[in-house]
């Protein structure tokens, strides 16, 4: 029972390592880059329009609807930028100072 065991620890310590270097294999072969390259590459031996004329393309078929995903990436960029870095609160030119003493009543 013993060698049996063994033999199976032996095995899937074995696999183990294998698994951890084909892991490591592919972390190093597949970037994020390369896979840019690949699918552009792919357009491009495919005798298709490449990125960039699909692009233009879409712009010129759907101009609203390309505004409107510009407008909405610029509001998502502005309301970033605008929560990191907040406004002071603004004072009313008109607006007078709440002062603590407090108010008499008329009787």
């Amino acid at each position: 029972m013993a060698d049996r065991t063994d033999s199976l620890s032996l095995r899937a310590d074995r696999t183990r390592n294998h698994l951890s270097e084909l892991v490591e294999d592919l972390q190093h072969q597949i970037t994020p880059a390369e896979l840019v390259n690949q699918l552009v590459g792919y357009r491009r031996s495919a005798q298709g329009p490449g990125v960039a004329q699909t692009i233009a393309a879409q712009v010129s078929k759907n101009p609203l609807a390309c505004m409107l995903i510009a407008a909405g990436i610029g509001w998502l960029m502005f309301s970033d930028r605008a929560a990191r870095n907040p406004a002071p609160p603004r004072r009313r030119p008109g607006a007078k100072r709440a002062s603590s003493r407090p108010k008499k009543r008329r009787a």
